[in-house]
């Protein structure tokens, strides 16, 4: 009975970390130079900010993030400002190809 009880809240408690962390989706915009989106149409200027120890990846995930959400593909970035917040701009565009 205890070994039952015990594989029980062993089961539970992986079950429930595994919840913890939602699983990373694969990006579905890309970085780009503005020289390979020559043929692309820029339809959107984003900003990302962050104040935490890893800002310019948070930031850049922060900005990238929006670029996705209005359907971009590609992702170009304009300016880094390492200040205090940190703050990158990007230009998405939408390629066809």
């Amino acid at each position: 009975m205890f070994k039952c009880a015990l594989s029980g809240i062993c089961l539970i408690f992986f079950l429930s970390s595994c919840a913890l962390e939602p699983p990373q989706l694969p990006r579905r915009i890309n970085e780009a130079y503005d020289f390979e989106v020559t043929h692309c149409d820029s339809f959107a200027l984003v900003t990302g900010v962050s104040r935490h120890a890893n800002n310019l990846t948070e930031a850049k995930q922060s900005a990238a993030l929006q670029g996705e959400e209005l359907g971009g593909t590609h992702i170009v970035w304009l300016q880094t400002d390492m200040g205090e917040p940190t703050k990158v701009v990007a230009i998405v565009y939408k390629c066809l190809l």
